[in-house]
């Protein structure tokens, strides 16, 4: 097409040159007389050969070069350089032949048009568009006049386009997804994939309309979409639609669809990927994402969806509805003796239970772990309580597995829309509340919630957040207990001990922030915190000159295995220059809940060369086989047990058992809570020569303890 064009341009050109030629020729004979305007006539004739922009040669009938205009320049000749050359030395060889044809017609008197090939002056092939015209003198043919136009980029930008045809072409014919062409509603244009995808042959598609083969229920959608582009009410549009294949089966699409022309007319080009497979498997994830795999029942997301539409349904009717928050009560303590297998068909059957509880519109959730939801549509306080007690009684009856019986009870809080909150978020929260305060209550009952609820998680709420400012604006410090040698009444060690000084309301006992820090997961930057605060205040202690003492900190089971606790003690030493045997790492016999990986981090702390110890021992979890094989350095009993010591008989007896065993093991052995020099005196009896309490000293700020206890031991 565009070789057509190009061509009908240069006609047209030389259609012009030869009636201006001639209207100037008519001109001149008309004014031959007039020697002024002759001279003017001539420059016309000048300016059109002189500033045309493609080159014009005269040839003789030789071939040979007579006259050239100025842009000849563009192939990097001059003139001079062409007069009285042959035009072959500049030819192809392979087009020779043929353009000497071209000039030998042109010299008989037949204007020609051709293309070929040349050289330019450095040697580059140049594409052209020749333009031969005969030269009549006195009706006789005199030499052949040469239009020369180059069409080098024309030629190239063809030949990308032919090249880039051919490669969308083979594209489009081994694409993997289908490509479709429609005009006026039917197919017109399909590829070999989009075939194979349909189970038609390509010639049994084209000419196939919409409705032939759409899924009839996505009919609409396809037609309305089809005429948004077709009126461009839309550019390039996406969405899945289903469609018929031949033997009647159905398929999901994924289109993209844009409006072209095609063969002069509009049309909508697009391409499908078969996306039935991915549909299958996002509606197994969704069953999956929606639903608690162990139970079948909902789970917390799809509650959420499901409050969110009551609510929305409750507006409009003015209506209420419920939300119950269970908790099974001592489920842990299942799972912890008896294993995860039969903890989870003990939630199996308590699901089934629950299903008995409730109607067909109720949705039962599995919130997690062994926490349920319960929604019950339209109901009020009534509804909710009756409920509430069938699940008691129904939980009453023991679960018989594998000859056990074993009894579940519940714990329930309750809220009511809109009464309790307007929101899933606060409705769940405070039935979460109520439900707690069911467990405080004694468990095994229910609970609606109440304002005064509310308030005591605020507080908590309130004490969490300004624990974590505490973290940030260094209002934690450490105060020390100093740990004596009972023989010698020398200070060897001192526990660091946490304080939190708040700006408004002073010293904030231990026992109001640190379960609020173990609940909120704070205790573990915070534990990090005081390692390496000791360690630096223990080494500046050795700088300053004091003779070296061991500092122990407290490790609580959750900073143990939630964090890596191994690189933060490393790092502590390393930063803070202080030798390993300096630091004391106190642990809690929780830890033997999980031996194996309390085996396997104690020994990579013992490997960097610090003191481990088992902290309050005696009130906890351990067993003789596990104390066997933890890799510790020291004991640590428990005040519980020195309180009482040395006037009650089963404390004393509880004691120097625990120091014999201790010495049988190796270990050392180190008491805490000593007030009485009675408690000192039975103490090294019994073999035990380490000790801390209020006798020697409560904990104290850190400068305190460096004036009362670190400079006196410098002077001794």
């Amino acid at each position: 097409m565009e070789e057509i064009t190009l061509g009908v341009g240069l006609a047209i050109e030389i259609v012009l040159i030869i009636v201006t030629i001639l209207i100037i020729s008519s001109h001149l004979r008309k004014n031959s007389r007039n020697n002024k305007n002759l001279k003017l006539n001539e420059q016309y004739y000048k300016s059109l050969f002189e500033q045309n922009p493609d080159a014009i040669f005269i040839f003789d009938l030789n071939g040979k070069f007579v006259v050239a205009n100025k842009a000849v320049s563009i192939y990097g000749y001059s003139i001079g350089e062409l007069i009285d050359k042959p035009f072959a030395d500049f030819i192809l060889p392979n087009d020779i032949e043929r353009v000497t044809a071209h000039f030998n017609v042109a010299a008989e008197g037949m204007a020609t048009n051709y293309e070929c090939s040349i050289l330019d002056k450095e040697g580059l092939q140049r594409e052209i568009s020749v333009t031969n015209i005969p030269i009549f003198v006195n009706e006789q043919i005199t030499g052949v006049y040469s239009i020369i136009k180059d069409i080098t980029q024309h030629i190239k930008a063809q030949n990308l386009l032919m090249e880039a045809e051919a490669k969308y072409r083979s594209l489009i014919e081994n694409s993997l997804v289908g490509v479709y062409i429609m005009q006026d509603g039917k197919l017109v244009y399909v590829n070999p994939r989009l075939c194979e995808m349909s189970g038609y042959k390509c010639e049994e598609l084209l000419g196939l309309s919409v409705s032939e083969f759409i899924y009839p229920e996505d009919l609409p959608i396809v037609s309305e979409n089809i005429r948004k582009r077709l009126s461009n009410e839309t550019g390039m549009i996406k969405y899945e639609y289903r469609a018929l294949r031949k033997d009647n089966s159905v398929i999901t699409f994924e289109l993209y669809g844009s409006k072209i022309v095609y063969n002069g007319r509009d049309a909508i080009i697009g391409t499908v990927i078969d996306i039935t497979e991915r549909k299958n498997t996002e509606k197994m994830i969704k069953h999956m994402a929606y639903h608690d795999q162990l139970t079948e029942l909902p789970n917390r997301y799809l509650l959420r969806e499901k409050v969110n539409e009551a609510i929305i349904n409750s507006r409009k009717c003015n209506c209420h509805f419920a939300l119950l928050f269970l908790d099974l009560d001592r489920f842990k303590a299942i799972n912890d003796t008896m294993g995860h297998e039969i903890g989870d068909k003990v939630l199996i059957e308590i699901a089934e239970r629950l299903k008995e509880c409730v109607s067909d519109n109720d949705i039962i959730s599995r919130y997690g772990g062994d926490e349920f939801s319960i929604l019950l549509t339209d109901s009020e306080i009534r509804r909710a309580s009756e409920v509430a007690d069938k699940i008691i009684t129904k939980l009453s009856s023991p679960i018989t597995l594998y000859h056990h019986d074993l009894l579940v009870t519940p714990s329930i809080g309750i809220t009511v829309f809109p009464t309790h909150g307007e929101s899933f978020d606060t409705l769940i929260k405070n039935a979460d509340l109520a439900m707690y305060h069911a467990k405080s209550l004694g468990r095994n009952n229910f609970q609606f919630f109440n304002e005064e609820l509310n308030k005591i998680a605020q507080h908590e709420l309130e004490m969490e957040v300004n624990l974590r400012k505490a973290l940030e604006q260094n209002q934690l410090v450490l105060f020390y207990q100093p740990q004596v040698n009972l023989e010698t009444n020398q200070i060897y060690g001192a526990e660091a001990l946490m304080r939190w000084i708040h700006p408004e309301k002073g010293i904030i006992p231990p026992a109001v922030f640190i379960p609020i820090a173990e609940e909120t997961g704070l205790i573990i930057p915070m534990g990090e915190w005081a390692i390496r605060t000791a360690c630096k205040e223990n080494k500046r202690w050795q700088s300053a000159g004091y003779s070296p003492i061991t500092v122990s900190v407290n490790i609580s089971a959750k900073q143990f295995f939630q964090s890596n606790l191994v690189e933060i003690v490393k790092d502590a030493l390393t930063e803070t220059g202080l030798e390993p045997r300096y630091l004391e790492l106190e642990i809690t016999e929780s830890i033997t809940m999980d031996v194996e990986h309390s085996i396997s981090t104690l020994l990579e702390l013992k490997n960097l060369g610090v003191k481990i110890s088992i902290d309050d021992f005696g009130t906890g979890y351990s067993s003789l086989n596990y104390l066997r094989r933890l890799p510790i350095d020291k004991l640590k009993i428990d005040q519980s047990f020195i309180r009482e010591c040395p006037d009650d008989l089963n404390s004393n007896t509880l004691v120097r058992t625990i120091i014999v065993m201790a010495h049988l093991l190796k270990l050392k052995v180190k008491a805490e809570g000593v007030e009485t020099q009675e408690q000192i005196s039975f103490l090294l009896q019994q073999g035990c020569k380490e000790a801390q309490g209020y006798y020697f000293s409560k904990p104290i700020p850190v400068l305190e303890f460096e004036t009362k206890y670190m400079e006196k031991r410098l002077e001794s």
